[in-house]
């Protein structure tokens, strides 16, 4: 009785399917290795410093022929769209800060919002509104306006919301902001 299959080829290993309740396996080439980088971090916090260690990021964005909005939430990380926006992927994120000091206590402030323009230019500005978040000694995240914490190691968080016109050309969009700690 003659064997009869297919044969399937992914990378340097085939497989062969047999009509049977049998398979086997045979090479169909040379083996290739293949190498990739990788980042390792770390972030040091010296007293009376404040250090970014991630960047606001809303994300992949499809804008719809009607006006949305997409929000970062500052205390989850989670995105949310409304309106004719539509997310793509899971690459949104708050921005992270880590910070150290104060006597007795910390002030925190900074842009109440940030202006995205497209790399390039050619397209209409996009605002986002931000909202700053910190965490709490028991391992909680509250909102912050300009607040008082106490002193210690902190990590601060900021989210926001984008409002994205109908339409919006296509590209990279980015904009800088500040956030302000004073250790007291």
């Amino acid at each position: 009785m003659g064997i009869q299959g297919t044969r399937n080829c992914r990378g340097a290993l085939c497989a062969l399917t047999i009509g049977m309740a049998t398979a086997s396996t045979s090479w169909c080439g040379p083996a290739r290795a293949a190498d990739t980088n990788v980042t390792a971090n770390a972030a040091i916090v010296r007293p009376n410093t404040l250090i970014k260690t991630d960047d606001l990021d809303f994300g992949t964005l499809v804008s719809g022929t009607a006006a949305g909005s997409v929000t970062v939430n500052p205390v989850t990380g989670a995105r949310s769209t409304s309106g004719g926006v539509t997310s793509v992927g899971n690459d949104a994120q708050r921005a992270t800060f880590q910070g150290s000091g104060g006597i007795l206590l910390i002030t925190v402030s900074g842009s109440n919002s940030v202006t995205l323009s497209r790399a390039g230019g050619g397209a209409p500005t996009m605002t986002a509104s931000l909202v700053r978040a910190a965490s709490t000694g028991g391992g909680g995240i509250a909102l912050l306006g300009t607040t008082l914490l106490p002193s210690g190691v902190q990590t601060y968080y900021i989210g926001g919301t984008l409002t994205v016109p109908a339409n919006q050309p296509a590209g990279d969009y980015s904009g800088t902001f500040t956030l302000t700690v004073n250790y007291l």
